[in-house]
């Protein structure tokens, strides 16, 4: 998926360890010095951007986490936890095709530790939900097609084939799954 057009700058290293410093993560900001070392350890200070506006990310999730469970606790019902979760995409300033591209970072986070656990520890439920969240990442992408005009327009059919394959593909190892937990009858067949 082709990354948004910004209309400001991206934050570099030293706004981003600010951010977490300002929710806790670190004490106090690394120095300029230090966040040149990483910067070069890493490849480069865009590099070390991505890196520790992920941290931040990661970060946030934990945050929203704890205090949507505290809200929970005091009470709050769908309409509160609607209006919660509303503000990642206010905050983020996405339109639709924004939304959809936030959504699809989101999923990829959630299939890159899904197939890489998967590949770790293989098992019937790694692998759908692997598959399933593919799935949805392609059909995230088609969904920010903004029209027929848009040059993306033009990969909706295969994306479209990569969704129905990894939904295949998830079903098939949900079979497995149930295959492999079904009493098997007398006759050492699985049991209808």
């Amino acid at each position: 998926m082709p990354a948004q057009k910004q209309s400001r700058p991206a934050p570099g290293p030293a706004e981003i360890a600010a951010a977490m410093t300002a929710l806790g993560i670190y004490a106090q900001p690394p120095a300029p010095e230090e966040l040149a070392q990483q910067a070069h350890a890493v490849g480069g200070e865009h590099v070390l951007a991505a890196v520790l506006a992920n941290a931040l990310y990661g970060a946030s999730i934990g945050t929203g986490m704890v205090t949507e469970g505290n809200m929970l606790e005091a009470g709050a019902g769908p309409e509160e936890m609607a209006l919660a979760r509303e503000q990642v995409f206010k905050a983020s300033g996405a339109d639709w095709t924004g939304a959809m591209g936030l959504l699809h970072w989101q999923t990829g986070h959630v299939w890159n530790f899904l197939k890489n656990t998967g590949e770790e520890e293989p098992s019937p439920l790694g692998t759908a939900g692997a598959h399933a969240s593919n799935a949805l990442l392609h059909l995230l992408s088609c969904m920010s097609v903004t029209g027929p005009d848009d040059p993306r327009a033009a990969d909706v059919p295969a994306e479209l084939r990569s969704v129905r394959a990894d939904l295949v593909a998830a079903v098939e190892a949900l079979d497995a799954l149930a295959a492999a937990t079904t009493p098997a009858s007398p006759g050492g067949t699985p049991a209808p």
